[in-house]
């Protein structure tokens, strides 16, 4: 068991449901099930992560497979997200679908043994995107763009966890900077 792991995670679980649950009710349904696909994603991942840093090994591959789960459904649906926020457009059913869809053909194909070590380049290129629609956001004056530049940012710091290992345990500071950044996604849509 590790205790500071377990409340890391913890916290960061309580922090995706919050946020989903707090900011994100007033979106069209669609727009919503993208940021709550993207956010709950990474709260089952986060759950899962308590429950094995709590010292239930069982878990293991439930773990890597639902972290596998929002590194490519959960990516997927937060770059469509995010762009429908930039631009100001409800999606659609069907925009919703296909955007599922191929969250979920990554989610399987970064299954495969050959290929899972691609994961980190499919959600690195996906931060990117909704990186660069942020910017967009900015460039064309849409309302709190800026949270969404600063989500990424405190995303990306996250990544850079072992830079930080003398001040503090790389894993709960990823924890930690990911649930700022959900935050700070839950502030961009915020009325």
């Amino acid at each position: 068991m590790i205790l500071s792991h377990v409340i890391s995670d913890a916290a960061l679980a309580i922090t995706g449901v919050g946020v989903f649950w707090h900011f994100f009710g007033h979106l069209p349904f669609y727009n919503r099930l993208l940021w709550g696909f993207f956010l709950l994603t990474i709260s089952l991942a986060a759950l899962a992560g308590t429950a094995r840093f709590a010292g239930v090994p069982d878990l293991d591959p439930l773990h890597e497979s639902l972290q596998t789960l929002a590194s490519t459904l959960g990516i997927a649906c937060v770059v469509v997200a995010a762009w429908a926020f930039v631009l100001g457009r409800t999606m659609s059913l069907m925009s919703f679908s296909f955007t599922v869809v191929v969250g979920v053909f990554l989610f399987v194909v970064m299954l495969l043994p050959d290929v899972r070590v691609f994961r980190p380049v499919v959600s690195s290129l996906g931060i990117l995107l909704v990186m660069l629609l942020g910017v967009f956001g900015l460039m064309r004056q849409a309302p709190n763009a800026l949270w969404i530049v600063i989500a990424v940012m405190l995303a990306a710091i996250g990544t850079k966890a072992s830079s930080f290992a003398e001040l503090f345990d790389p894993t709960d500071f990823y924890h930690y900077m990911l649930a700022l950044s959900l935050l700070a996604f839950g502030k961009a849509v915020q009325k």
